[in-house]
């Protein structure tokens, strides 16, 4: 069979490896799987007055949940650089993460907060949103990431870099600071896979170690490996199923466990 009939065949894998249609399918699926536990099994087992029951309903099960979960972030922080090199336009991929940031806050608090509205969390679409504007304006500013730039607008980008964090941190965003700083990661080391998975592991032990995060975000790092596998392309996806995914399967969760609990 000719390349490009083994194409049209596999259109989400290419010739070889992972496209980023393929990677993208893995986070959401592992984020589903994640979701179920963190906001179902854990707001029945709230509802229930901290008891855990059996099977389906058991701490074990909800803790492989969690852990199939660590998985998503680090890839959706992969593609999301991976996207700002192929975008037509990074601003209005950066727009359409913070409408989509605020579209989904309700369906987020909800499932995981159980309320309408709080500002105690914030949904992980402000989490890359924040990374995305930060890598946007260091490209914009140092002219592609020239290290002969003016030292003024160096400075610059940097500020904003840290200032992206800042926010990060001050609103509560899913993964916070320190989620924006792997997205920094990814996309400095970009060139340097090794040395992106060398820092992005110790960026999640500073989760854990300062973040106060449980030490199953170690395994985010499992993740890693795949993005050795990536052939650089994008693959056939539905353009906006993620933005739209993100909030529908929270609000099917929050619904679910409206009625069984």
């Amino acid at each position: 069979m000719k390349t490009e009939n083994l194409e049209h065949a596999f259109p989400l894998t290419g010739t070889c490896g992972l496209s980023g249609a393929v990677l993208k399918w893995v986070a959401i699926v592992t984020m589903l799987i994640d979701h179920i536990g963190a906001a179902f099994l854990k707001g029945m087992y709230v509802s229930r007055q901290y008891r855990w029951g059996t099977g389906f309903f058991s701490r074990e099960f909800y803790v492989a949940l969690r852990i199939i979960g660590r998985l998503a972030f680090p890839i959706f922080c992969f593609l999301l650089v991976e996207g700002l090199f192929h975008t037509r336009s990074r601003w209005k991929y950066l727009l359409r993460l913070a409408i989509f940031a605020l579209i989904s806050e309700i369906p987020f608090d909800l499932a995981f907060q159980r309320t309408w509205w709080t500002m105690r969390y914030q949904n992980v679409f402000f989490t890359l949103a924040f990374g995305l504007f930060a890598c946007a304006a260091w490209e914009w500013l140092t002219k592609g990431n020239d290290l002969k730039c003016h030292p003024l607008r160096a400075l610059a980008a940097m500020l904003i870099a840290f200032a992206a964090c800042g926010a990060a941190y001050i609103l509560k965003t899913d993964y916070g600071a320190l989620g924006v700083l792997l997205i920094l990661v990814m996309y400095f080391l970009r060139e340097k896979p090794w040395a992106r998975d060398l820092l992005g592991i110790g960026v999640l032990y500073l989760l854990v170690l300062v973040g106060g995060s449980h030490w199953i975000e170690m395994l985010g790092a499992l993740s890693f490996p795949l993005f050795h596998l990536y052939n650089g392309k994008r693959g056939r996806q539905p353009k906006y199923f993620f933005y739209i995914f993100y909030p529908a399967h929270l609000l099917l969760l929050s619904g679910l466990l409206m009625l069984v609990r």
